[in-house]
């Protein structure tokens, strides 16, 4: 049997890389800082996300009791033995934590209203975006580990750059800013957890301390959603065919979160799961499976490929590994994920994710799709290289040869697709109206046909607003859309 070590070169870890921390930090901080100067906020399913955390810090409980009378009150939120509890996973809450103890410690201060104060008069999305920010800077620095590790660029100078590269492209050019930025869904904490459970594999792998950490990561993915389960069970089945041995260190890493999430669910919903886990959604896999199979990938208002073309280089980033025989069982494990993600998702019967801004379920494994891409980035970094050859003096210019000419048109065609993807998700994170496409003319859930209205794609719906509409200042408008309001849809009372 060949040992997969023979199969897949060493990662690049003896050589050091100076530098790391400060990168990473200066990284953090961009981040950050362009999330949270970003207006536009798409608050919808993460409704009751701060009033959870709010409840856990100042009542010790997951109940919205005190909360009466709740906003949209039988939205997101399920009753049990008459009290009532949020319905999505309360694990995400937990992000929000710490910005409730500041805001009480402003409070204190005399600076802000209380997070108490502040929860019961709606305008909590300052806070959602704030410790979503922090979640999505951290994502980003992982992400930078993460390229530091796969790339084999020399010298080490020349790895940083690319690794930093490719970190801002996932920030930036990614669901991660047009979606987990923005308010507190479930996917910017299951980004990171699936992040750092991709870099302890990594690590891992390398010879360092990583099986436990993996085992924990991703079992704390699973408690910020359910879908991740997808991940776990394709790295679990990695783990079982190829890397036994240490099954027993990724089990224990896993039992603490998953005990934790077991032991909450018995003491609040009675049962070791959540409604929303048990109950899940409607599965509709009959005539509208085709039609969601290709929306998620090419809808102008869902598709991955529209919202997003960056991801191409994801497919040829396996197809790289493939043809240089690098293909082992970790990257074939990760190969599956996506494809397993998206039939999961199509089989959903909103698989268009209700009021959203692009393909919002894929936005959990976008570092998946990064780690697949990592082959095909290292290609084109080595293409870009400046060339040591130097024409003979007198000898005139020399025509590109063919090959170097394809390389060049693929180069200029990956940066499109890089600006392309910013520019888009840019409209998610900044402007009103990509978000207010949603309910204007009509309402997405009411009309899914218009998920494939090309005369008005949700892609470019801000920039057409932002350029040829009558009241443009109002596309910069910072909070909630649910307080704000679309022209045609009433602001939340």
């Amino acid at each position: 049997m060949t040992d997969t070590a023979t199969v897949e070169p060493a990662l690049d870890i003896e050589e050091p890389v100076a530098g790391n921390r400060i990168i990473a930090s200066v990284l953090a901080v961009v981040v950050f800082a362009i999330d949270m100067a970003s207006p536009s906020g798409m608050t919808a399913d993460p409704i009751r996300a701060v009033s959870v955390a709010v409840s856990m810090v100042h009542y010790h409980s997951l109940s919205l009791d005190r909360f009466r009378p709740l906003p949209n009150p039988g939205f997101a939120v399920t009753v049990v033995n008459g009290h009532t509890y949020p319905l999505f996973p309360w694990a995400v809450s937990l992000f929000a934590v710490p910005w409730v103890i500041v805001e009480d410690i402003g409070h204190k201060l005399g600076i802000t209203e209380g997070s108490v104060a502040m929860v019961r008069s709606g305008h909590d999305w300052g806070l959602q975006v704030v410790s979503m920010a922090t979640v999505v800077a951290a994502a980003t620095v992982v992400v930078y580990f993460i390229a530091l590790r796969v790339l084999r660029l020399h010298p080490a100078a020349r790895r940083r750059r690319w690794a930093v590269a490719v970190a801002l492209a996932f920030a930036l050019a990614t669901p991660a800013w047009s979606t987990a930025s923005r308010a507190m869904w479930q996917h910017g904490p299951s980004m990171l957890c699936i992040a750092l459970g991709l870099l302890f594999a990594l690590r891992a792998q390398a010879g360092q301390r990583g099986w436990m950490g993996m085992g924990a990561a991703f079992a704390a993915s699973y408690a910020m959603r359910p879908t991740d389960s997808i991940v776990i069970i394709a790295i679990a089945a990695w783990v079982l065919l190829a890397e036994r041995r240490h099954l027993v260190a990724v089990v224990a890493g896993a039992v603490p979160p998953l005990a934790i999430l077991v032991a909450v669910n018995l003491a609040v919903y009675h049962q070791p799961l959540s409604p929303y886990y048990t109950g899940g959604q409607a599965f509709d896999v009959s005539g509208t499976m085709v039609v969601a199979l290709a929306g998620n990938l090419v809808s102008p208002a869902r598709g991955l490929f529209i919202f997003c073309p960056l991801v191409v280089l994801s497919v040829i980033g396996v197809v790289v590994r493939w043809r240089a025989g690098e293909l082992t069982a970790f990257w074939k494990a990760l190969a599956v994920i996506p494809v397993l993600h998206w039939i999961v998702i199509s089989a959903f019967k909103h698989w268009w994710g209700g009021d959203s801004f692009g393909p919002r379920f894929f936005t959990d494994i976008v570092p998946v799709l990064v780690v697949l891409a990592l082959p095909a980035v290292e290609v084109l970094a080595r293409w870009m290289a400046p060339s040591t050859g130097r024409a003979r003096p007198g000898s005139g210019p020399v025509a590109a040869p063919p090959r170097l000419r394809w390389q060049r048109a693929l180069v200029a065609l990956t940066l499109v697709a890089l600006v392309w993807s910013v520019g888009v998700n840019a409209q998610g994170a900044i402007l009103k109206s990509a978000w207010c496409w949603n309910s204007e003319p009509t309402q997405v859930d009411a009309h899914p046909s218009k998920l494939w209205d090309w005369s008005d794609p949700q892609f470019a719906r801000g920039i057409r607003t932002l350029v040829w509409g009558p009241d443009r200042s109002s596309e910069f408008i910072r909070d909630g859309v649910d307080l704000i309001g679309c022209p045609t849809e009433p602001v939340r009372p």
